[in-house]
């Protein structure tokens, strides 16, 4: 991170759509120090002032060097109850940490053969993300989620209105996004006719995110996580 933040705000245009409500970034006084987070803490309550409601989540994205991810398979007949244990396991051995030191998230990924469940995970060490979810509580919010950029960017790319054409080519304010296209496609189901293939979106995602859109679209992409 270059220590600026980006928020995104968006709201249900109909009952399949929801566009860009609001964009706000934030940047520490001081770019050689991107720890003090007091700037952002008091940013954030000026926004849930602006917004209202008890209910105030966020989600957060974090780059890859900053955190770490992998996979872990589960027989089918694993109740997911007990995902959270052998998930915080793995992620504490590949950090090499004690369990209780690791920061961590996982879902479903869209992989079967059959016979297995597969997760996906990231995660940090604890005490990086103590900052974060400090401020983040300071100001009100609850951190709800924590993923990596690129899964935020390929959230928002594969749910946006005329996918990677209206990526390239739309100015982020305009962007829509299909609520049916949030929720991952189950391993079994065959593809939409309208849907583009991986290659397309991965072209298209390592355009975007050489330019400021790709901000735009990862915070997007996690805003659109509160449907998923």
């Amino acid at each position: 991170m270059d220590g600026a933040w980006l928020l995104a705000g968006l709201v249900r245009q109909s009952s399949a759509l929801v566009k860009v409500q609001t964009w706000a970034t934030w940047r520490p006084l001081s770019e050689a120090d991107t720890t003090d987070l007091s700037g952002l803490s008091a940013h954030l309550r000026q926004h849930a002032r602006a917004r209202g409601g008890a209910h105030r989540r966020l989600n957060m994205a974090l780059p890859r060097d900053f955190v770490h991810e992998g996979f872990i398979d589960f027989p089918l007949e694993w109740p997911e109850k007990d995902w959270l244990y052998e998930v915080q396991l793995d992620v504490a051995q590949a950090l090499q940490l004690a369990p209780d030191e690791v920061h961590f998230d996982f879902e479903p990924a869209p992989y079967s053969d059959g016979l297995v469940r597969r997760v996906h995970w990231v995660g940090c060490a604890q005490a990086q993300m103590a900052v974060y979810k400090n401020c983040i509580r300071a100001a009100g919010w609850r951190l709800a989620a924590v993923e990596m950029e690129q899964q935020a960017a390929q959230r928002g790319v594969r749910a946006l209105k005329g996918g990677s054409l209206s990526l390239l080519t739309q100015a982020p304010q305009d962007w829509q996004f299909e609520l049916d296209r949030v929720m991952p496609r189950p391993p079994d189901a065959s593809a939409a006719p309208s849907e583009e293939s991986d290659d397309t979106i991965a072209q298209a995602l390592d355009q975007i995110m050489r330019t400021p859109g790709g901000a735009r679209l990862v915070a997007a992409g996690l805003a659109l996580k509160a449907w998923h």
